[in-house]
């Protein structure tokens, strides 16, 4: 990265102001920043893991439309640092009025005696309100199932709920200009524009954060320092962030490097890039695979979707991730970048341990490339965890299956929080393959599979309950398959 040509301050802008940081400010998160320094106290922070939603704030990112402007989206600004904000606008809660005139999630609301205490009504009216943008933008109707969908992640109920989402489904939106309409400014948007190209490199005494504007550059900043800590949503890195047990002293996003946040159908294969977030992936999903399109649904909150990386879930390399059962059973591999040039490796072949990954420091992972399924072939997909929504998988289950005639060809059973990986299970494939799908073969691979997984046991769930469950799954899943069909 040439000295000459990177910034060194990041610039986003809040409820129109701008602000430039070149400090050790940058490493704060949001609510740090904008509560104690700024004085916006609206944002509040409670469980700092990015699950309550009482940080709740709109992010808007120019030039990520093909028809220009900045679309608004709700994310948690409690896991997210500073220098992950360059080139946004970004709305609190003290922006959603107009002036003096209160936005309709507002005065909806007041009218259905919706408020929660001060701590959680910020945030609820912020996920609101990236509901309400969305509603004005595609012309939709609010639906209580939307409503929730958008409110799962404000998980306060202290004043009851049912006002709430009567207050979500009953402002009216009909006279509202936009955020998008409202906030626009083409001098800020040419700026941010133009700033989301340049690279930035910040060096505060003993850290460093990079933030290349190409794909070259990030791999020349890999190779220089293969040390440095890879950040892509962060919500994953910054629970851990906040609660002291990892600290971020060289950093680098690849915010700017907008290849990355491109996903393509070429020749029957989907690739999506290291960038592309849950919720841009998941409504291709819903139309085009349901079975995932179901599982992204329920694999976190809204403003968590906005912020994660699909690819960041899959290289984070959990045993109880929820994406990568789904790849594994796909035979997706992932595109492997160095300054070397290009690999490719199998998700099945990519976890080598436990946290261990087939990754060299001077690597980074790109993409992620998957088959799409044939007329003749199904997936199945099971997610098991103490509550359905927001909550992390205590067992998972993905069942991939290619029939010839009526006989199975070919199967990929995948499981995950049952062993220090996601696992492949070939023995139970072997039962599966080359016969003939039905009840009594999945019954078998029920009774197959306690000697087959090492589930540990911890606050979601015992030993005993991880392998009664997997034993469970296989009996439901032949149901499903049985009622589709498929059986």
């Amino acid at each position: 990265m040439s000295e000459a040509k990177h910034r060194k301050h990041i610039v986003f802008y809040v409820n129109r102001q701008r602000i430039e940081i070149s400090d050790e400010r940058a490493f704060l998160t949001f609510p740090e920043f904008i509560r104690y320094q700024k004085g916006l106290t609206g944002t509040k922070v409670v469980c700092a893991e990015g699950d309550c939603g009482a940080c709740t704030i709109l992010r808007g990112n120019v030039g990520l439309l093909q028809n220009g402007g900045t679309r608004y989206k709700s994310i948690n600004s409690c896991i997210v640092p500073l220098y992950l904000l360059d080139g946004s606008h970004l709305i609190t809660v003290e922006g959603i009025a107009d002036g003096e005139t209160l936005h309709p999630v507002q005065e909806s609301m007041i009218q259905n005696n919706g408020g929660q205490c001060g701590y959680c009504t910020p945030g609820f009216i912020c996920a609101m309100s990236g509901l309400a943008e969305e509603t004005i933008l595609s012309k939709k109707e609010i639906t209580e199932k939307k409503a929730r969908n958008y409110l799962t992640g404000n998980l306060c109920r202290c004043t009851g709920y049912e006002p709430i989402l009567k207050a979500a489904t009953t402002m009216d939106l009909s006279h509202t200009k936009s955020f998008q309409e409202r906030y626009e400014d083409s001098d800020r948007d040419r700026e941010l524009e133009k700033i989301s190209k340049q690279s930035v490199h910040l060096e505060l005494q003993d850290r460093q954060i990079f933030l290349p504007a190409t794909l070259n550059e990030a791999l020349e900043l890999k190779k220089k320092f293969p040390g440095l800590r890879m950040i892509a949503g962060s919500t994953d890195v910054g629970v851990v962030v906040n609660k002291g047990r990892l600290e971020t002293p060289t950093v680098m996003s690849l915010i700017h490097v907008r290849e990355l946040r491109e996903f393509t159908v070429k020749s029957s294969v989907l690739e999506i890039g290291a960038l592309v977030s849950l919720s841009q992936i998941e409504g291709w999903f819903e139309k085009n695979l349901p079975e995932m399109g179901d599982m992204i649904h329920v694999f976190a909150s809204q403003q968590i979707k906005n912020q994660g990386t699909l690819v960041g879930n899959v290289v984070n390399g959990s045993p109880i991730a929820d994406t990568i059962p789904f790849f594994m059973a796909m035979n997706a591999e992932l595109v492997v970048t160095s300054h070397s040039g290009r690999r490719t490796v199998l998700v099945k072949d990519f976890y080598l341990g436990y946290k261990k990954l087939d990754l060299k420091s001077d690597e980074i992972v790109t993409s992620i490339r998957m088959p799409l399924l044939t007329s003749d072939e199904v997936i199945k997909l099971y997610k098991v965890s103490l509550r359905k929504d927001l909550d992390i998988s205590a067992v998972t289950l993905a069942l991939f299956l290619r029939k010839k005639k009526d006989v199975i060809e070919e199967s990929r059973v995948v499981m995950g929080g049952v062993g220090p990986v996601v696992m492949r299970l070939p023995k139970l494939e072997k039962i599966l393959n080359n016969q003939k799908p039905s009840q009594a073969l999945f019954e078998k691979m029920a009774l197959t599979i306690g000697g087959e997984i090492t589930p540990l046991s911890d606050v979601r769930g015992s030993h005993e309950f991880r392998k009664q469950v997997s034993h469970n799954l296989f009996l439901k899943c032949a149901q499903d398959l049985a009622q589709e069909g498929h059986l």
